[in-house]
């Protein structure tokens, strides 16, 4: 499991993760809510990063690449939540939602890559919500 590059983004847009539970009707019409675990999920992060290199974009790519959207992979938060105030629980794993989207500009590189984060025992292989 690689780490996504250490590169510090240009711009961050957070989505605190959610509680996973399911609504259910009771027949005098009030509706309760089933709680299937305490940890939070689908933590969306949005890092986009302008005037890359080569390098720092292939490293993007490539690391998109070799996980797509369904192998997770550790972030270094230290790198790239610098500067933010955004807090992120530990021992969640991210995915990509989408493959990285690339303008290519004259001269300048931005790309935008859309994360999210499960805690670490959702993404064993074999488990099952």
């Amino acid at each position: 499991m690689a780490t996504f590059p250490a590169l510090n983004p240009n711009t961050r847009t957070f989505i605190p993760g959610q509680k996973a539970a399911t609504p259910i009707g009771t027949l005098d019409g009030d509706e309760l809510s089933v709680l299937h675990t305490n940890a939070s999920t689908a933590y969306t992060l949005r890092l986009t990063f302008t005037g890359l290199s080569t390098t720092d974009h292939y490293a993007i790519v490539s690391h998109y690449m070799n996980h797509g959207n369904f192998t997770p992979f550790d972030l270094d938060t230290a790198t790239t939540l610098l500067g933010s105030s955004i807090t992120v629980p530990t021992n969640y794993l991210w995915t990509y939602v989408s493959a990285p989207q690339t303008d290519y500009s004259p001269g300048v590189v931005t790309t935008t890559v859309e994360l999210e984060a499960t805690p670490q025992w959702a993404s064993t292989p074999g488990y099952v919500f």
